[in-house]
């Protein structure tokens, strides 16, 4: 029902006689507040509408080879480069495009059994902002910490790579400092404001994540930006950059904060992880884990759970018994600190979603 009624309520677009498919579809999914949308050799595409993908009444196939080729055309001439010859050697491709709105896409082109397909995810041209997102205050005021690491977590699709803007924005209009991301591939563009920013595409501008951190100290930063901690040795690298003085904001693949210290020990050699635990309890700021739940009387809402440092924090962190982080979320409340089942909790109280039950049997 909730679906059947945005889309009845969906307002018409313009159609120019230059438009192409893909422009056609973009037009489309903005037109829904679509996040993302799906095409696929021999399928009507779909779009992505609060979080359910949904098709759309008389859409045709699209002729995939042809939306691959405007797609590469609107990328920089190395990002084209790259992606072509990716494509040729039949491996995934994963690029951004501007439009003219000033909005952008993030493509992903895979295979499958049927052929080649694409997913794109929209990207609106007016960030939100740390409050519209609705970031707990004791995670904005990481923005002020002059070293340490600070990860946002969550599934796919749940907004960490706006959480993580929103706070740039705010570096950026409040301190004269260096930022410097490291994205795969850029989603945001950030203009310097009272901070200076330079943003690196991996594989376009620098050949990896690693290679990038590891040059990133000659680059004079103040904070980094992250896009994924995606390897052991992305990770000892993140650790060693906070310890040497230097905001490090990042994202995983994580469901929580008890989740994410496991994953971060876990994921090194047993005779490594003792020296790990050390670096981790000194440089951690906290884990922002977060969730998009549907929103009562439509869109979707984020919900958040928050860990940050304190001397209990850091005793559990080195003894490695992540499994009591979650008491310290719940008795540290009145600081700040919250875990996703209050956090969910205090949504339905307020009325904004329906039930939180049906979402903590998720996380």
């Amino acid at each position: 029902m909730r679906l059947k009624k945005i889309l009845q309520a969906r307002r018409r677009f313009s159609i120019r006689i230059d438009m192409t498919e893909l422009d056609m579809w973009l037009g489309l999914a903005a037109n829904y507040k679509a996040t993302d949308i799906h095409i696929a050799e021999g399928r009507p595409p779909r779009l992505r509408i609060e979080g359910d993908v949904v098709p759309m009444n008389n859409a045709a196939a699209l002729p995939v080879e042809g939306v691959i080729k405007d797609l590469f055309s609107r990328l920089r001439p190395a990002q084209k480069e790259r992606a072509e010859k990716l494509l040729q050697e039949n491996l995934d491709v994963d690029c951004s495009f501007e439009n003219p709105d000033g909005s952008r896409v993030r493509a992903n082109v895979y295979r499958t059994r049927d052929g080649r397909a694409l997913a794109l995810r929209m990207i609106p041209a007016k960030r939100l902002t740390a409050a519209e997102i609705g970031i707990p205050e004791a995670a904005v005021k990481m923005c002020r910490a002059r070293n340490g690491l600070f990860i946002v977590t969550g599934p796919n699709g749940s907004g960490k790579t706006s959480t993580l803007a929103a706070m740039l924005d705010i570096i950026n209009e409040t301190r004269p400092v260096h930022i410097l991301t490291i994205e795969d591939p850029v989603e945001y563009v950030i203009k310097s404001r009272r901070a200076w920013v330079s943003q690196r595409e991996v594989y376009t501008d620098v050949p990896n994540f690693y290679s990038a951190l590891r040059s990133a100290v000659r680059e004079n930063p103040d904070v980094i930006m992250l896009g994924e901690m995606r390897d052991l040795e992305t990770t000892r690298t993140a650790l060693e950059l906070a310890e040497t003085g230097h905001l490090v904001l990042a994202t995983l693949h994580t469901r929580g904060a008890i989740s994410t210290v496991d994953r971060l020990i876990g994921q090194f050699e047993g005779g490594e992880q003792y020296q790990i635990k050390m670096m981790l309890s000194e440089n951690l700021l906290g884990v922002l884990s977060q969730i998009l739940v549907p929103r009562v009387g439509g869109g979707l809402i984020a919900a958040f759970e928050l860990l940050f440092s304190s001397p209990s924090v850091k005793n559990l962190i080195r003894e490695q018994k992540a499994g009591q982080l979650l008491s310290v979320l719940q008795t540290n409340q009145k600081s700040g600190m919250i875990s996703m089942a209050e956090a969910l909790r205090n949504m339905e109280k307020k009325g904004l979603i329906k039930s939180a039950a049906e979402y903590l049997q998720e996380w």
